[in-house]
């Protein structure tokens, strides 16, 4: 089994945009999650403005740093029934300098039962409007059903498992991936501590041969509640070593 993605989950108009760059071109492995949300990164708000600076200082500098938008609240809501914020249309759409998408990927962090159903049809015709981008599906025992639904369309996504809701808890053991053509991303109290233990667990779950990714955040955050860049650089340099096994 190969480690694909290890995805430091958090920054924010808190977070020092070059620093984030430079740490983030260390790591080959490494992609920066933003979250985002009507509340959270409208117009209005310092997080777009975060979001721009760090697309033009990437644009400056030439830089090229795997990013993912996990899609939260009212915006996954909308996004699930075709109805997509100019905020996002406007991120999606910006380019590297070599003419790959600025967002890589796109996480949709719709919890059936705390959020309203998706409509399928209309998921997928949203979908379809960014091929450029890869989505990735926040996977839980309540929206596994829709989620197989999904699968059997055809539909080509990522999964991120966290049994937890994002609640930050590890789990006893980790589950086999769910699909045998989806690269399936584990999440859930991961942290620079203990990610080289948790790969360990997880390598007993994935089949030989198959890639995985992992996504921290909670526990990479500082005293003051904001992503902690010694933190995530720990975590990253740790994971990486997965690289050597």
């Amino acid at each position: 089994m190969r480690l694909k993605t290890i995805t430091v989950s958090g920054p924010n108009e808190f977070t020092d945009v070059e620093e984030l760059v430079k740490l983030a071109g260390r790591y080959r492995r490494a992609e920066i999650g933003v979250q985002v949300s009507g509340k959270k990164a409208s117009f209005a708000t310092a997080r777009y403005w975060w979001l721009m600076a760090l697309y033009m200082y990437c644009i400056k500098e030439k830089k090229i740093v795997p990013i993912a938008l996990h899609i939260n609240s009212d915006w996954v809501e909308e996004f699930c029934q075709g109805d997509v914020a100019q905020e996002l249309i406007n991120l999606l759409a910006f380019c590297n300098i070599d003419g790959t998408p600025f967002v890589r990927r796109v996480q949709l962090n719709f919890k059936i039962g705390r959020e309203k159903t998706p409509d399928m049809e209309k998921l997928l015709a949203t979908m379809k409007r960014y091929p450029k981008q890869r989505f990735i599906l926040s996977y839980n025992p309540e929206n596994a059903e829709f989620i197989q639904a999904m699968h059997e369309t055809g539909t080509l996504f990522d999964l991120l498992y966290d049994s937890s809701h994002g609640e930050g808890i590890i789990p006893e053991t980790y589950e086999k991936p769910v699909f045998k053509n989806v690269v399936q991303g584990y999440s859930g109290g991961l942290s620079a501590e203990n990610v080289e233990e948790q790969l360990w667990k997880i390598s007993k779950a994935v089949p030989i041969g198959r890639e995985f990714s992992i996504d921290a955040e909670g526990k990479l955050k500082g005293e003051d509640g904001h992503i902690s860049l010694a933190k995530a650089e720990e975590y990253l340099k740790k994971a990486s070593k997965w690289d050597e096994v």
